[in-house]
């Protein structure tokens, strides 16, 4: 799918989790390459490095553009998508400080996470490519962190 040149960055965050949610949700099965410990470090690493960045990227800058340009907001997805990152940020909690957790709540993340850029790769993207201008699609991607990974 085309993204505009301006999500790219949000996009490439969206790519890296996704592939982070497929270890994770083979995780504690035969097919699952990493141990649980690796998959908990390599997703605290993604947290701290692009995640809870992403985070803030789409709630502070992306959102509020979309809101103020989109005459008729969907917003219910708006809603859905924040409480996706409720929900992530409460597992990621979890994860980082239970002494007792165990490969569901890993699986449950995994999950979380692949429908969660699905959601926003499919359905909101889209909607915010077409109700905001690009020039103000480029102003907001002037305001994204960098991606550590690509440098986008």
């Amino acid at each position: 799918m085309k993204r505009h040149e301006a999500l790219i960055p949000l996009s490439h965050h969206h790519h890296h989790a996704l592939v982070m949610a497929l270890e994770m949700k083979k995780a504690g099965t035969e097919k699952s390459e990493k141990n649980y410990k690796q998959l908990i470090r390599d997703m605290i690493d993604f947290w701290k490095e692009d995640g809870q960045d992403h985070f803030r990227d789409e709630e502070d800058i992306l959102l509020p553009v979309y809101l103020e340009y989109a005459e008729q907001p969907n917003e219910g997805l708006v809603k859905q998508m924040l409480y996706q990152h409720a929900q992530i940020r409460g597992l990621i909690r979890h994860l980082r400080e239970s002494q007792n957790t165990s490969y569901d709540k890993v699986n449950e993340l995994g999950k979380l996470l692949d429908e969660h850029v699905r959601l926003e790769e499919r359905e909101l993207f889209p909607l915010i490519e077409e109700a905001v201008p690009d020039k103000y699609l480029y102003e907001a991607k002037g305001g994204f962190h960098r991606d550590s990974l690509s440098g986008n």
